[in-house]
């Protein structure tokens, strides 16, 4: 594979992970570039290594599946190089996203809930979910409804770091 090539492709995995907005299984990811005739299975698992390497994607181990989702590295890549993706690539990806959101995003399950305590302070419950099985629960106490809204519409995007250094750090 041709280095331009090369990068074109890994901005297509980039951009398809962003598009989406939740992270996503290793074979959630084949399944498209496979389905699409992207790129064969043996390229993408290499470009996949790549990027987690590379600090462009992020990678946290669930009990029986493992997840990508992009890290702000990635986001700037793509803010810069977003160009370079093939026009019809990017609609495929847009389209197939639409259709299929939902069903990936049962499929994975990331919950961040927040409830006022009775003492001006708020709950904020973050969960990572895999199928049923609940893999992490955190219970945050903030002063303020701001500041657990921020928890919250973060939590979606940092929920792989945030699992993946509390396991390295308990393992």
């Amino acid at each position: 594979m041709k280095m331009a090539e090369l990068a074109d492709n890994k901005l297509s995995i980039l951009y398809y992970v962003q598009t989406l907005g939740i992270p996503l299984t290793n074979e959630q990811i084949t399944e498209f570039f496979i389905k699409k005739y992207l790129m064969n299975y043996f390229d993408l698992q290499q470009l996949l290594v790549e990027l987690v390497g590379s600090l462009h994607l992020a990678y946290m181990e669930g009990r029986q599946n493992h997840y990508y989702s992009i890290t702000g590295k990635g986001s700037e890549a793509l803010d810069f190089f977003h160009s370079r993706i093939d026009h019809h690539t990017q609609q495929d990806i847009l389209i197939y996203a639409e259709e299929n959101r939902v069903r990936l995003r049962n499929e994975n399950h990331l919950t961040a809930d927040y409830k006022q305590l009775d003492n001006q302070e708020y709950e904020v419950t973050l969960r990572v979910m895999e199928g049923t099985i609940n893999l992490m629960e955190l219970k945050v106490n903030v002063t303020n409804s701001k500041q657990a809204k921020i928890i919250c519409s973060n939590w979606r995007a940092k929920a792989p770091e945030v699992y993946k250094k509390t396991m390295e750090s308990l393992i």
